[in-house]
């Protein structure tokens, strides 16, 4: 278990990380921020043995913390602000 929460540690170093044991060989992941608000994740013990299910799951959470500290983009920014017409055939 260690080791497991040496490697998140380092990947979401501006946090506080904590890691519990599942019954089922997973772990739940808790990040905690200066700011005091937690991050919670299951992961399977699938997903922590198999490098491409890890991987995933860690772009998840990244995704996931990014989106609640507002980083993603508004999405009418990402829109084109320019409207046409459709072209008509007849």
């Amino acid at each position: 278990m260690d080791l497991i929460q040496e490697k998140f540690t380092s990947l979401f170093s501006a946090y506080d990380v904590t890691t519990q044991a599942r019954p089922d060989g997973g772990i739940l992941l808790t990040l905690r921020a200066a700011d005091g608000k937690q991050v919670k994740r299951t992961l399977s013990y699938g997903q922590l043995h198999s490098a491409e299910q890890l991987s995933w799951a860690i772009s998840a959470i990244r995704r996931d913390l990014a989106e609640q500290a507002s980083e993603l983009p508004v999405i009418s920014l990402l829109q084109s602000q320019q409207r046409f017409a459709l072209p008509t055939y007849r």
